[in-house]
């Protein structure tokens, strides 16, 4: 199974060749891993550092990629939606820029776990170094068919925050949530691990009051764990 990673950068392009190193490092099966990366087009360093890939690979010339560069989208979840309908893999990462992979043939990990499900629906999901261990699944893989059921990677309209807490509940309710011995680190400014840049502030760190109120939306969480639900294999 083909695993494509979803990563929305902006303004950290050295994020991104770390990224991109550690699943160098780390992956068992190169030929089996897709990037994809979503680029504002007012970023003006990052549309330089992927036009100059596109043309001539150095960072992701061993890897499958595709580069989308478009206008910032209003909501961080189409940011994320994007990049699921442009990509191939059977197995999707809702990733980020400022993860990296520290664990050994993570990818087999993950393939393993899924292949114990005919249905493929599960959300697998490891250690980030920031929430206590299997709880928040703040980047998770899925399947592609689980969000063709849905229609999302992860919903739409959602900003920065609680997207995470929506897709650890949908699959915790038909019990696939799925915590494996895997650390893919967070490297995040609130456990000192990065500066807080720009895109903290405009992002994660902003209010998204919005985002709260749809994920105390109750009655739309409900009807997408019945979908999922309903597709299980008896």
């Amino acid at each position: 199974m083909k695993i494509s990673l979803i990563i929305p950068t902006r303004k950290r392009v050295s994020n991104v060749k770390r990224l991109v190193e550690s699943v160098y490092n780390t992956a068992q099966d190169l030929k089996n891993i897709q990037l994809t990366f979503y680029v504002d087009n007012d970023d003006e360093e990052s549309v330089n550092f992927f036009n100059k890939e596109k043309a001539n690979p150095k960072f992701t010339h061993l890897i499958d990629t595709k580069i989308v560069i478009e206008p910032r989208q209003e909501r961080f979840g189409e940011t994320n939606n994007v990049l699921y309908r442009i990509s191939d893999g059977d197995i999707l990462m809702l990733g980020a820029d400022d993860i990296a992979f520290r664990t050994k043939n993570w990818d087999r990990i993950v393939r393993d776990e899924f292949e114990k499900y005919p249905d493929r629906l599960a959300l697998v999901f490891g250690y980030d170094g920031v929430q206590p261990p299997g709880t928040l699944a703040t980047h998770c893989f899925i399947s592609r068919k689980g969000a063709d059921i849905l229609g999302y990677a992860s919903p739409g309209d959602f900003g920065y925050n609680y997207a995470d807490n929506w897709m650890t509940e949908l699959y915790r309710q038909i019990d696939r949530l799925v915590y494996v011995p895997m650390h893919i680190e967070h490297m995040h400014w609130g456990v000192g691990k990065a500066e807080y840049d720009e895109t903290y502030k405009l992002g994660s760190d902003a209010p998204h009051d919005e985002s709260k109120a749809i994920w105390e939306d109750k009655e739309r969480l409900n009807a997408d764990i019945e979908k999922l639900r309903s597709n299980l294999s008896k």
